[in-house]
């Protein structure tokens, strides 16, 4: 989790991600979706595993995306479900077309608006 929006702690993800890349046997996941309004560089900060969800950033309910590094290091994860042998075994069944259109559109906007929207929650918190 990047910061707890219970309580505000935000944490130190590229220092996490470089010790679990030094000890070489930890793959560091984040929850990519919290409220947060920073970017993500992944390579910058470390990270190997990354889950998002729709809902968080107003987009579809039901709907999420899991990155998995592909190279330097690469990440082999496992299927959860067996069957259709989609995404090259890692998952099955059928695509929700309209979630991920969604999901999509809900990314894009966010990635617009993400300075504004910081700056106007900064501003509400200090008032």
């Amino acid at each position: 989790m990047f910061a707890n929006n219970e309580i505000g702690v935000v944490q130190p993800i590229a220092e996490i991600g470089k010790i679990c890349h030094e000890a070489q046997h930890h793959l560091p996941h984040r929850r990519g979706t919290g409220g947060r309004q920073d970017p993500v560089d992944v390579n910058s900060m470390n990270i190997d595993c990354l889950s998002l969800t729709g809902h968080k950033i107003y987009g579809p309910k039901g709907c999420g995306a899991l990155y998995v590094r592909r190279r330097n290091p690469r990440v082999q994860i496992s299927g959860q479900i067996d069957g259709g042998g989609h995404e090259r075994g890692m998952r099955s069944g059928t695509l929700n077309v309209p979630g991920i259109v969604g999901l999509g559109k809900a990314c894009e906007i966010a990635g617009q608006e993400m300075a504004a929207e910081a700056e106007r929650l900064a501003n509400s918190a200090t008032s």
